[in-house]
């Protein structure tokens, strides 16, 4: 799918990966609606672009629905939907977390999708194209010792993509799972990784994430990764499975 003239909505855009891409996909002639939590962010981002924005919380259904209607009522009918916001939440090495987190992470990662999905799902089969893209991790393909909810929530945004790819791409309807590794986003600065820490000076910056996205949109890829750290993390479990969890175990004490 070419992006020129598409209608396009990113959720989670008002900053970090998501801005980067409604200012890259701006710059291929889409249209795109910008929604976050964050108003100023919202505001900033849409302003810049030269589109429209809605701040709402998408973990509620009603707020999906009324990002879907703002950008019909600018724009038309939905080309794209780019589920995009996610939370990492707090670094707990061998916690299983409290309720509150496995709440929040499921409306966020899984849930919000699926709003997305049931709004928008019925137009693009009634034309027989679409696109569904969703952001996942790295840790989908893996996963993360000390971040049991995001880990888990992460597998199942994952498992839904390809539920949704092997439903609906018979009927015309694209769909990707991007599942990138750290990237310099305020997302993995809250870690309080020191400057000079490897994964900060290897870690691409959104431009770069936005950059990969247009190419593998254009090759409407289902799955979409940074680098094979998550292929590796897949060929090692089915290799050895055991010897795979024992190496990510996180140290005793």
């Amino acid at each position: 799918m070419k992006l020129a003239g598409r209608v396009v909505v990113i959720t989670g855009s008002g900053g970090g990966l998501g801005e980067a891409c409604a200012r890259r996909f701006t710059a291929e002639g889409a249209k795109v609606v910008v929604t976050d939590v964050d108003p100023a962010g919202v505001e900033r981002v849409s302003s810049a672009i030269g589109g429209v924005g809605l701040a709402a919380d998408i973990t509620v259904e009603d707020n999906v629905r009324a990002v879907a209607d703002l950008a019909r009522r600018a724009y038309g009918e939905i080309d794209v939907w780019f589920s995009n916001a996610g939370a990492a939440g707090p670094r707990q090495p061998g916690d299983v977390q409290a309720n509150p987190l496995w709440d929040s992470s499921w409306q966020l990662h899984v849930m919000s999708h699926v709003y997305a999905v049931r709004e928008v799902l019925p137009a693009m089969l009634e034309r027989g194209d679409g696109y569904l893209l969703q952001t996942a991790s790295v840790v989908a393909l893996s996963t993360q010792a000390e971040k049991a909810a995001y880990s888990v929530t992460k597998h199942a945004a994952l498992a839904l993509s390809e539920w949704l790819a092997a439903a609906y791409r018979p009927r015309g309807i694209k769909v990707s799972c991007f599942c990138p590794g750290a990237m310099l986003t305020p997302m993995l600065l809250a870690n309080g990784l020191p400057a000079d820490h490897p994964v900060l000076r290897s870690a691409p910056t959104p431009d770069a994430q936005a950059d990969r996205l247009v190419r593998a949109i254009d090759e409407e890829r289902f799955l979409i990764v940074d680098s094979e750290q998550g292929p590796d993390a897949m060929l090692a479990k089915l290799t050895d499975y055991d010897r795979w969890i024992d190496g990510i175990a996180p140290p005793l004490g």
